[in-house]
């Protein structure tokens, strides 16, 4: 078919159709708009309803748990939350002097040298400082108990006093050192 307006009539349908879709899509996008805008408005009522509520349900709840009774038991429980706290870092801060025990027992002792005396503190950097006494009956057996006690991985700074290397038999001897946990 062939379109015999002049091109100023075309341009004027043109500008009709152009103008009839601007305004259906902008009625759309307003319709749209408007939509979204009464939806968000009931979410808020509706959310400010509920808040409302629950700040009365909140304020009741109050009411109802400032009772004398109530409180007394809230001291009591705050009391004991505080001593299991203070026991909870008592138990960390501890040592365990059995473990050195057992490692002090684990070493290796050649026959004829006994251990008379033993004593456990705890050092500033957590390790437990041990200072042992006792009686052996030759050098040769106090060398072997030396090696075992460097030879051990838990324990650390073996020292033993100077005047125990003095004499050939019958050796009081003193050691200190620390194991770690």
């Amino acid at each position: 078919m062939i379109n015999l307006l002049p091109s100023e009539e075309k341009e004027k349908i043109l500008l009709r159709k152009k103008e009839k879709l601007i305004t259906i899509l902008g009625t759309t996008v307003l319709v749209s708009l408007i939509c979204l805008i009464l939806i968000l408005a009931s979410i808020k009522i509706y959310i400010s309803s509920e808040t409302d509520s629950l700040k009365i349900v909140l304020e009741q709840a109050e009411k109802e748990y400032q009772t004398p009774d109530f409180l007394n038991f809230k001291d009591i429980v705050q009391k004991y939350n505080k001593i299991v706290i203070q026991l909870e870092n008592f138990y960390e801060q501890k040592l365990y002097f059995s473990q050195a025990l057992e490692t002090i027992s684990n070493i290796q002792r050649p026959e004829g040298l006994y251990l008379t005396d033993l004593s456990f503190s705890k050092n500033e950097n957590k390790k437990i400082k041990v200072t042992v006494a006792g009686i052996s009956d030759s050098r040769e057996n106090l060398l072997v108990f030396k090696k075992s006690i460097e030879e051990t991985q838990k324990i650390e700074n073996p020292y033993f006093s100077p005047e125990t290397w003095t004499k050939p038999e019958n050796i009081n001897f003193n050691l200190s050192f620390e194991i770690s946990n």
